[in-house]
């Protein structure tokens, strides 16, 4: 079954090395950065991140001067292997949810699979 987490939304302006300080930021207070997503767009970059501790990695992005925000997603480990994630999408597809981003990352046997949903409760019970 899926699981229901807190992802950590930092927006930032969009240059080179912004990224690395909010990383530098959560490495300097000991936090494990579980899985993250990053894009820049225009003179906007947006940073997810999902770390072992929210409490102490919202602090420290708040102290190296970054707005942060928590959201609701639905993580769930997938097998590594063609097709799982087709099966996953399919099945929130056909109970009616929208996925509005998702990001997956792959090693080994599994896949990390961070989903935010418009219906993350019942995502959550679809999800292996």
């Amino acid at each position: 079954m899926g699981q229901i987490q807190k992802e950590i939304s930092v927006t930032a302006e969009n240059k080179p090395g912004t990224l690395a300080k909010a990383a530098g930021c959560l490495k300097e207070e000991g936090v494990s950065i579980q899985a993250a997503c990053a894009w820049g767009e225009g003179g906007k970059a947006t940073f997810m991140f999902l770390t072992d501790n929210n409490t102490k990695a919202m602090e420290a992005l708040r102290k190296g001067g970054y707005s942060a925000t928590e959201e609701e997603v639905v993580t769930s480990v997938l097998a590594n292997r063609i097709g799982s994630f087709a099966e996953a999408t399919h099945k929130m597809g056909q109970a009616g949810i929208d996925i509005n981003y998702c990001y997956v990352s792959a090693s080994g046997p599994n896949a990390l699979a961070v989903f935010a949903t418009n219906n993350n409760q019942k995502a959550k019970g679809l999800l292996p």
